[in-house]
């Protein structure tokens, strides 16, 4: 088994940008700047819409203040680089965003520089709301949005935020890319001072269209077990690399990433990375490489992400959803929903002697192709249950065995793990210890406690989205359920938010449909007439009052017990001006606290009869959630009471 990085072989592009205006400095002020490549003028203040600056030179020439924004006019382009200068402070970030309506604004690299976006020896930047490409017919590797530190020690509060990064040229084929370019590409060199990021957020952006990677971190602060340098294609010299400093606290969340030649997302030398409620859709050509992939990570967890369409290359390639690779410790891959990688579902890599300690639970994976689960050189320490795995019987991509082995793994354990195995693929065994799994069709490995026979699932193979998963949930009567073993720290709940009970199913969905529950619903406003379960019955026809003498604020909490995606909330009621909610405060739990996505959402009704009216109140952006409260704040009182009819999230 060989990583990707043997295949890659392009060399990094070096060329810099042409050199800016010697640097205006100025005192903090908060000041926004405005920028216009059609109507600005670089002589004129740039403190007003009227009085834009036109180039990016003039933009570049600035020194930026904490709490400073530049703000560039929407669907104008510019060509070249944008490399600002100045950092912001804790609290009061540097930020580069959009004004006026229409398109983004576009940086357009053009081929004439390496990065299109360069924040290099930056603090605390937030960039938000822009485009990004750099390509067409290039003869060297380009990259969009490039993040870059050297010898500066810890760099703190950087944001990349609803970002469309897009046509990133490079060259030869797509699939053989370089790590030194990408959508967004986070880096540290040089060896003389410890530098790394810190609290780091990349999320809700678009990457697309890239010849290498979507969205790749790494370091050369990276020495350990046995690891010495990065890859050959980055023409890093020997003595530049120096012992293992991670950057730390990095969040990548709620990216679309498709169409790349070399990997979607991949943080390298980091620790306590969070990987979460991301799209990875065809993140490889016909060579290795994997939609979501790590190495040189510590304490990583990668959960409630869709990874789909990584192409098959050949056995013993990476073309999988998800790989632990090289010096990976106390990984946890939770809750992921894969489907049509050509190269499988999970891969682990480990070098040295310290365990991978990997942890995979609660993942769907429907038909994935060639090796589900591969596992090589040296691979130590992985654990892996309450999984549901399904292979059609009809696999439309090469499929070769469940679980494959190279170069002597060890410590791997399959536990509770439900395997609807149509193709009949073997399993290896050779350092994996089976216990207690679930195996419809083909031949069963050897398995302490092995069940067998019809998982009755609900309508196994037909999920269309990591929202759609419910048809892998056990029917009643189901031998799959209450048939778990007891897992000590299990998360405590299965891919679909239910809370698991005290005997747990085998899969990754618990019990059968209903078994959930209807959503419990509670207010601190009482209830004078009707009933809360009104609210949430499906029944417009029955509604729920307060008291009369209930205090504003008050609020009306729906636990679904069960995590859905939650993008409006309806409230419909009959007697609204005589007794409806006016103004409101919409809130999700976030898991350990309340979160305001809407404030002061102001409610109007139209009429005082038994008619029901019907109020949509749209959020943001949309939330995974298994709870929703609204804050009541104002109400009609005609009656002295408040009073709905029904709660309905979409």
């Amino acid at each position: 088994m060989h990583s990707r990085r043997t295949i890659l072989s392009a060399v990094l592009g070096t060329a810099l940008a042409a050199a800016a205006p010697a640097a205006v400095a100025r005192a903090a002020s908060g000041t926004t700047y405005y920028v216009d490549s059609a109507a600005g003028n670089d002589s004129a203040a740039g403190t007003s819409a009227a009085t834009a600056w036109r180039s990016l030179a003039r933009v570049n020439q600035q020194v930026f203040q904490p709490g400073e924004t530049v703000r560039f006019m929407a669907g104008r382009t510019w060509t070249g680089q944008f490399a600002p200068k100045g950092s912001g402070a804790a609290g009061s970030p540097v930020t580069a965003s959009s004004y006026g309506t229409g398109a983004r604004p576009v940086i357009a690299g053009g081929n004439t520089v390496p990065s299109a976006v360069l924040l290099e020896n930056l603090k605390h930047w937030t960039l938000d709301g822009l485009e990004v490409t750099n390509g067409t017919g290039s003869t060297t590797w380009r990259t969009g949005v490039e993040v870059r530190a050297k010898d500066i020690g810890a760099v703190p509060g950087i944001t990349l935020r609803n970002l469309y990064v897009h046509g990133i040229d490079g060259v030869g084929q797509v699939g053989k890319g370089n790590i030194g370019s990408a959508g967004i590409l986070v880096n540290v060199r040089g060896n003389s001072v410890p530098t790394y990021f810190t609290g780091m957020l990349i999320e809700n952006n678009e990457i697309a269209d890239t010849r290498a990677y979507g969205i790749t971190t790494w370091s050369t602060w990276m020495q350990r077990e046995g690891w010495n340098s990065l890859w050959g294609e980055l023409n890093i010299p020997s003595a530049e690399y120096g012992p293992f400093t991670p950057s730390t606290g990095l969040v990548i969340r709620g990216n679309h990433v498709h169409d790349v030649g070399s990997g979607g997302i991949n943080p390298n030398q980091v620790a306590d990375t969070l990987i979460e409620y991301n799209t990875v859709a065809r993140a490889t050509s016909t060579t290795t490489n994997v939609g979501i992939w790590w190495s040189g990570a510590d304490r990583t967890t990668v959960q409630y992400n869709e990874v789909y369409g990584s192409r098959f290359g050949g056995r013993g390639l990476d073309c999988t959803a998800f790989d632990a690779d090289a010096s990976t410790h106390d990984s946890l891959v939770q809750y992921n929903y894969s489907h049509d990688n050509g190269g499988g579902f999970f891969i682990s890599v480990s070098l040295g002697s310290a365990p991978a300690s990997a942890v995979i639970r609660y993942n769907i994976s429907q038909n994935d192709g060639n090796e589900i689960f591969t596992f090589s050189t040296n691979t130590d320490g992985v654990d892996i249950y309450n999984n549901t795995i399904y292979v059609s019987p009809t696999p439309s991509r090469p499929l070769y065995k469940i679980a494959q082995v190279y170069h002597n793994p060890k410590n791997v354990t399959f536990r509770n793990n439900l395997f609807v195995n149509q193709a009949n693929l073997p399993y290896d065994t050779a350092g994996i210890t089976y216990r207690n799994n679930f195996y419809r069709g083909g031949p069963v490995p050897p398995d302490t406690a092995a069940l067998t026979g019809d998982p009755r699932l609900t309508a196994p193979g037909t999920a269309t989205s990591r929202t759609d998963l419910a048809g892998y949930r056990p029917l009643s009567g189901s031998a799959a359920i209450d048939a778990g073993l007891a897992i000590a720290g299990n998360g405590g709940r299965d891919i679909l938010g239910a809370p698991l009970p005290a005997t747990v199913a085998v899969g990754a969905v618990q019990g059968a449909p209903g078994s959930i529950g209807a959503p419990l619903v509670s207010t601190t406003m009482g209830t004078g007439q009707g009933s809360l379960a009104a609210l949430v019955d499906g029944s417009e026809a029955t509604s729920w009052a307060s008291t009369v003498s209930a205090t504003l604020p008050g609020s009306i909490t729906v636990d679904h017990r069960t995590v859905r995606r939650v993008a409006s909330v309806t409230l419909a009621t009959h007697f609204g001006q005589g007794q409806g909610l006016t103004r409101v405060d919409v809130q999700t739990w976030d898991g350990s606290a309340w979160v305001t996505r809407l404030t002061d959402a102001a409610i109007g009704w139209s009429s005082n009869t038994s008619s029901v009216e019907r109020r949509t109140l749209t959020l943001p952006a949309a939330v995974e959630t298994d709870r929703l409260r609204l804050v009541v704040k104002a109400a009609n009182r005609q009656w002295g009471n408040v009073a709905l009819n029904e709660l309905t999230v979409a």
